[in-house]
């Protein structure tokens, strides 16, 4: 065999490993992956693409999640959400979860949970051009399924977020006037929580984070 038909072979029996081994979603993004070391959770879901700090970025089935390994282990595992790419929730919470097969939305969520989301942004007013800001929705399980914690993101990009969060603004806007609104009161206090959760409620959301000690936008 010469040099150019061995390279060409063995080329070929690393493409076949490669894809024979390649891992799906479900398999890396599921409640069993929460906890395990990150050298395990690396040997299913491959070599991060990226990682800065204790966040490390995955590439599985043209989907991207980030797993965030705190002291050798995944203490959280997000996932970006587009049409090719939903999050099966039950994996992590059972029923807790809405049923997957669906487009994930903030008031689908909060009625399988039962409800009792707390919701911030991390800007509403004068937000700037850096970036598009995020609207969250974040829930804590009961101790059945061990406390773990759901934080849904929704970029404010779309015209469904935008509007819903023009919706929300507006009305906190007329009761508390415009530093309300500017200084993110509205994250400490949570006196809208309700007008929140309706506004948002058929809004799709763009990504979603299930672990321990979630953090959305503070004060």
């Amino acid at each position: 065999m010469n040099k150019l038909t061995y390279g060409l072979f063995a080329s070929a029996l690393a493409l076949s490993i490669d894809v024979t081994h390649a891992a799906s979603v479900a398999e890396v993004f599921n409640g069993e992956m929460l906890g395990t070391n990150q050298r395990y959770f690396e040997s299913v879901a491959g070599i991060p693409r990226e990682s800065f700090g204790d966040e490390h970025k995955f590439k599985v089935q043209g989907c991207d999640i980030t797993a965030t390994v705190e002291g050798g282990t995944v203490s959280k595992l997000r996932m970006e959400l587009t049409p090719k790419c939903q999050a099966d929730l039950t994996q992590f919470v059972g029923t807790f979860a809405p049923a997957p097969g669906k487009p994930l939305t903030v008031g689908a969520f909060s009625a399988s949970s039962g409800g009792g989301l707390s919701y911030s942004a991390s800007c509403l007013s004068m937000c700037g051009n850096a970036a598009d800001p995020s609207f969250y929705a974040h829930w804590e399980g009961p101790r059945a399924i061990g406390f773990r914690e759901v934080l849904l993101e929704v970029v404010l990009a779309s015209d469904p977020a935008l509007d819903a969060a023009n919706q929300w603004e507006a009305q906190m806007r007329k009761a508390e006037g415009e530093d309300y609104v500017m200084e993110t009161r509205f994250n400490c206090d949570r006196k809208y929580d309700a007008a929140a959760q309706k506004a948002f409620e058929k809004v799709q959301v763009s990504a979603v984070t299930i672990g321990t000690e979630l953090k959305a936008s503070g004060c």
